[in-house]
């Protein structure tokens, strides 16, 4: 008997609450008498509120067995008055009860909004928000405003055999220089040193690698190093910007809700691993003095 009732509303046995609930509001909308008028839709809408409510007595009653056996249940008094009922009093009583849901509903989704737009909450995420959106305005600058340097490294390990999938035929293998620091090279590229010696040019402020060179007779031939924030610009940039947007679509939607989650649970981890990496966060209280 369950069962059928779940296939009515068109989900897997459950015994979640809300799932249930979306699963009814879903079916109720398409079939509700403002919505379809037709007899047939006035029909399903019954069905779907009767196995709605069916459902959710069945879990109350297991939930409180003991207490459900001292009265009469809520499904045996809507059968009995069910039998003296018309159509269209069923139909009105279902509709009852389904506003009532969805005012319970808008109240919930207040209630969340302004638990995470307002108070302690919203505060961080605003300390988070202008930290992001200033180290992705950092970034930027240091790549294509802030002049760069050019030194002469050492190669000290590099594994050939070792290769990763990159933008050119033949992959990419990683290098580490005498600097500590390590780039993601084509073979190709890793071919033509003979001297063991790659020239790094890197920028300023966060000292990241904006090219590899090696020098030739009529000029430079460089390399931009794969996996690096040059390399996948504006990539990085972009996903600090994540909490701004967030900002700007504040209002009571999904979409909302979805970014001011991934922003305020998933940024931290993001920036920890981008300033941990090459030291940035060093060379940033250091201003790449370090």
């Amino acid at each position: 008997m369950t069962k059928r009732y779940f296939d009515i509303l068109g989900i897997p046995p459950t015994k979640n609450k809300t799932v249930i609930k979306k699963a009814y509001r879903k079916k109720a909308l398409k079939y509700h008498p403002d919505r379809n008028p037709s007899e047939s839709a006035k029909d399903k809408f019954i069905k779907v509120t009767k196995a709605y409510d069916s459902i959710i007595l069945a879990i109350e009653n297991a939930q409180s067995p003991l207490k459900n056996k001292r009265r009469p249940t809520q499904q045996a008094q809507r059968k009995a008055s069910a039998t003296q009922a018309t159509r269209e009093e069923i139909i009105k009583e279902a509709e009852k009860r389904y506003q009532q849901m969805k005012r319970k509903e808008a109240q919930d989704e207040e209630l969340y909004y302004q638990k995470i737009s307002s108070g302690e909450i919203w505060k961080k995420f605003m300390s988070l928000m202008y930290i992001c959106t200033f180290l992705s305005l950092l970034i930027t600058i240091d790549l294509f405003v802030l002049p760069t340097q050019i030194q002469a490294n050492q190669i000290i390990k590099k594994n050939i055999k070792v290769t990763y999938s990159g933008p050119e035929e033949g992959g990419t293998s990683p290098v580490v220089f005498d600097n500590g620091q390590k780039a993601y090279i084509s073979l190709a590229f890793i071919s033509l040193e003979q001297s063991n010696t790659l020239y790094l040019e890197r920028t300023l402020l966060f000292k990241d690698i904006k090219y590899v060179k090696i020098q030739e007779n009529n000029g430079w031939r460089k390399y931009v190093p794969d996996y690096t924030v040059v390399s996948t610009f504006p990539l990085i940039p972009l996903v600090l910007l994540i909490p701004l947007l967030t900002f700007f679509l504040k209002e009571r939607t999904v979409t909302f809700s979805i970014l001011f989650h991934t922003a305020f649970y998933g940024m931290p981890i993001f920036l920890t691993f981008l300033l941990l990496s090459n030291d940035r966060w060093l060379h940033l209280i250091t201003l790449g003095l370090l």
